[in-house]
């Protein structure tokens, strides 16, 4: 049998096979060539950007960029050595370690320290700036000498008589600073927070019983029975009037317990 085409067709016998078109072939070799180098690129890019991070991190661990320098604002009352030691700056911290925020809330534990601001200032300088509690009271203190008391009730420090012209609260003895004072002690202090001119200056003294009662002190007053520390303002009210229209000669005592019946004893 002859293995001619039939009719002229094109044979199926296995024969040479084909060549490619050079251009063809020459386009996927350019392909090829583009994929490689923006796979390079890419990788080149990844390097460089790797590298900057590791030159940042390096730089930012560098002995230059640690805590140098401690600066403090609105201190009167705390040592710079205390917010050292407190912030744990004293340590020297890399700047770029340094939490504000964090060291903020160590500072605020301090006795002084009712709020602190800190600020980072590169190259290596950290700021603090502080608002310092106010003394309202004296207390007298478990490790002897009087404490120093702010309106919460909070311990500042340890004086061995009270300042002039502060309040003397006859207590349970205070805790070391930084605690809170007991809260009798705590309730009491809110009657000198709001007292009327008339009485503010006068008023030295408070007397707390253990069951939280009050007897209030004052230059050239009789006792004044104040009883809890509750109703405070129009107690205050009744003194205030009392000591401005009452006759309080030989008053050995003013009771405004009752803020609508105060009562004067006689001696």
């Amino acid at each position: 049998m002859s293995d001619a085409p039939i009719d002229g067709g094109v044979s199926l016998g296995t024969g040479p096979r084909l060549g490619m078109d050079p251009r063809i072939r020459e386009r996927r070799v350019a392909i090829r060539r583009d994929e490689g180098r923006r796979r390079l690129h890419l990788l080149l890019g990844a390097g460089a950007v790797l590298a900057a991070i590791a030159a940042s991190w390096g730089v930012t661990r560098s002995p230059l960029l640690d805590v140098d320098s401690v600066r403090v604002r609105g201190a009167a009352t705390t040592s710079l050595d205390d917010i050292r030691r407190a912030s744990g700056l004293d340590a020297k911290p890399q700047l770029a370690d340094v939490d504000p925020d964090v060291v903020a809330a160590r500072v605020e534990r301090l006795p002084w320290v009712q709020e602190a601001q800190v600020e980072r200032h590169w190259p290596g300088t950290v700021e603090v700036t502080l608002l310092e509690r106010t003394p309202l009271a004296a207390v007298p203190s478990a490790a002897g000498g009087w404490a120093l008391v702010d309106r919460t009730g909070r311990v500042l420090g340890a004086a061995p008589e009270p300042p002039p012209g502060m309040v003397q609260v006859a207590a349970a003895p205070a805790p070391p600073p930084g605690e809170e004072v007991g809260a009798h002690v705590r309730s009491s202090l809110s009657v000198l927070e709001i007292l009327p001119p008339l009485l503010s200056d006068r008023v030295n003294g408070l007397t707390v019983a253990d069951d939280g009662t009050l007897d209030v002190h004052a230059v050239d007053l009789p006792v004044i029975h104040f009883g809890p520390p509750t109703q405070v303002r129009p107690k205050l009210v009744a003194l205030a009037t009392l000591v401005a229209r009452a006759n309080l000669q030989g008053v050995k005592a003013i009771d405004v317990r009752v803020p609508t019946a105060p009562v004067l004893t006689r001696g």
